[in-house]
């Protein structure tokens, strides 16, 4: 029996001091651990959609031949300003005009035809009318009169075509621009069979660009018409131009099963930096909210347990409201509420409900809930990290025990 209680006062001995160990351990532990602590600060917080485009020019135009021949001169060349009208090119003309000769002389030989067949009808109409000739005498002098006045009109339309040949010979510039491309060289010969091939390659002003992106499908739903976008190219990856859209395109376009959206983007382009052909990389702003109070996403993730410096445990969850109440589920705009953990007058950590906006992924908008000397919980570290992390200068100010505290 003696034993028995021998051993109980042991173990009774033991388990108070293992108790105490593990208290004195705990508090320890405590104080080991610093609270990371900011304040809301007003800040933009703009959120944007990745795209990769290709610049080009608002108005290009290939220009082409409708002749085929010999190039004889060229009259301008790459990166030259033109104007409408200006003579680009010079196609032989031999053959056109040979061509031109041959339908004139035609076009006579068809027009004295019809003038024969027309007096051959009218005098065969006079003696059909005195009874001197039949009737299919009549008809026939009328069938070859109308078959004249056709070959007249097809005459006619042969030397109007011959006549265009020659004046297409001569190419000219149909707007006012710069030259892009020439693609071809003096006596180089030229055929214009099933399509006109490409001579010029012109743009009307290059201080107007377009770019012309491709929206991966999950983000065209956010780009809308007048949209800004700002962008940057590699030739000058310092400097950020600017844009505005100007259409989405319902088209889609698939690749690898990969779906994406044509979006046209209007900048300008004064300084004539941005050239043909440049690549592009567009952040197209979906919404932006200027001088808003924010908070790092960090402290919508910051969860306090028992080892948190002024935690007491606490219930998160409130008692449920009717539908329709001010605060409860039916009121618009529930979704984006959320709890961070703020710090209270006595130095205790306590859950407080707030309205959100947007985010960048970094920040996000508080609308609600916070104000600007509202401390907010982020995070907590350990005394010893903190202290690594500080110079051992005895100079250097020193943090107050407990809380850290973040502008």
């Amino acid at each position: 029996m003696k034993v028995s209680i021998k051993v109980l006062i042991v173990l009774l001995v033991l388990g108070s001091v293992g108790a105490g160990f593990y208290i004195y351990k705990q508090k320890k532990a405590n104080k080991d651990v610093t609270l990371e602590v900011i304040y809301p600060n007003l800040d933009d917080i703009i959120q944007t959609i990745t795209a990769t485009g290709r610049l080009q020019p608002i108005d290009q135009v290939d220009i082409g031949t409708e002749v085929s021949g010999t190039v004889s001169k060229i009259y301008t060349d790459f990166n030259q300003n033109v104007e409408k009208g200006q003579v680009l090119l010079q196609i032989d003309p031999l053959k056109a005009k040979a061509r031109v000769e041959q339908t004139k002389a035609a076009y006579k030989a068809a027009e004295n035809e019809m003038q024969y067949q027309k007096r051959n009808y009218n005098r065969t109409y006079e003696l059909f009318q005195k009874g001197s000739v039949a009737a299919t005498d009549l008809e026939t002098a009328e069938y070859r009169y109308k078959n004249a006045q056709s070959s007249l009109v097809s005459a006619k339309s042969n030397l109007e075509q011959a006549e265009l040949d020659l004046q297409n010979c001569t190419i000219r510039s149909p707007i006012d621009g710069i030259v892009l491309n020439r693609a071809v060289e003096a006596g180089q010969t030229v055929a214009a069979s099933l399509s006109a091939p490409v001579l010029f390659t012109l743009a009307r002003d290059l201080t107007q660009m377009e770019v012309k992106a491709d929206v991966d499908e999950a983000d065209i739903g956010q780009v809308k018409i007048e949209q800004r976008v700002e962008f940057s190219v590699d030739a000058f990856p310092n400097d950020k131009f600017k844009g505005v859209i100007q259409e989405v395109r319902l088209s889609p376009n698939v690749s690898s099963n990969v779906v994406t959206y044509t979006v046209i983007i209007r900048a300008n382009n004064p300084g004539q930096k941005l050239l043909p052909g440049m690549t592009a990389n567009c952040n197209i702003i979906v919404e932006e909210a200027l001088q808003v109070l924010t908070i790092p996403m960090r402290a919508l993730q910051f969860k306090p347990d028992q080892n948190t410096p002024g935690y007491t445990p606490q219930s998160e969850e409130e008692p449920p409201k009717r539908e329709g109440s001010p605060a409860g589920p039916g009121k618009r705009g529930d979704k984006n509420r959320n709890r961070v953990w703020v710090l209270g007058s006595g130095g205790s950590l306590q859950s407080q409900r707030v309205k959100l906006g947007i985010s960048d992924g970094t920040k996000i908008q508080v609308q609600e809930g916070l104000e600007a000397n509202t401390p907010v919980a982020i995070g907590v570290q350990s005394a010893s990290a903190e202290k690594n992390n500080q110079t051992s200068s005895p100079f250097m100010p020193q943090r107050k025990t407990g809380v850290r505290t973040r502008m």
